[in-house]
């Protein structure tokens, strides 16, 4: 075999191996939908509104509401800070997620003054430990709807989950300390981002939203 077809099939077997692993990254992203007219109706503003926690832990909701408002801000949108959401809704008697509803949501775009409103739903946040077993889940559900339509614009759902195995005692003793301390921030920024990924990007963004796994550009 001859030095340039020698080079051509280790191209082609890179090419294929690059491949797979793209395909393989690309098998656990986030289940989403996208308003076709998305684009068409582009908001500027995004309000996120008070998180609703279907979990136990009662902090979930103030982990969530820090990332997503810096998400949203790096995506290219204007989100009203948390305590001035706070403060307006508390104005119409609404002092937490379960609340929300009490309102229309175009009575809701109204008072908070933004294009859009974000729902967001904790599915999962909890933490296992079993002898020599730990794991710690975080889960959530986004959907984005027009503050003057009501459609819906977009949605995400994301689920990520982390397990230790102790095999021996310095394992077993690792696993532990993990299910005791680990911080769920990263976590739940890990459900962000890979949800946030299939959302394109808003009027204020510096540079354009990244490919997506299927088609340059973000198409699918």
């Amino acid at each position: 075999m001859d030095v340039h077809m020698k080079k051509q099939k280790m191209f082609i077997l890179g090419f294929l191996l690059a491949l797979s692993a793209l395909a393989a990254n690309c098998a656990g992203g986030a289940h989403h939908s996208l308003a076709p007219d998305y684009k068409s109706r582009l908001p500027r503003s995004i309000a996120i509104l008070p998180v609703l926690n279907e979990t136990v832990n009662l902090k979930a909701a103030e982990v969530f509401q820090p990332i997503l408002h810096k998400k949203l801000s790096q995506k290219g949108y204007e989100t009203p800070g948390v305590s001035f959401i706070d403060r307006r809704l508390l104005e119409k008697e609404i002092r937490e997620a379960g609340q929300i509803n009490t309102l229309s949501l175009q009575d809701l775009g109204k008072l908070l003054g933004t294009d859009a409103l974000l729902y967001t739903t904790i599915t999962e946040f909890s933490t296992t430990y079993l002898l020599a077993y730990a794991s710690m889940t975080v889960g959530a559900r986004f959907e984005l709807k027009d503050a003057k339509t009501g459609e819906k614009l977009w949605e995400s759902d994301h689920q990520v989950k982390e397990r230790r195995v102790g095999k021996d005692h310095k394992s077993m003793e690792d696993a532990l300390k993990f299910a005791a301390f680990q911080s769920y921030a990263p976590y739940v920024e890990k459900v962000i981002n890979a949800s946030f990924v299939s959302l394109p990007n808003g009027p204020l963004a510096s540079a354009p939203a990244p490919a997506s796994c299927l088609m340059p550009g973000g198409k699918r």
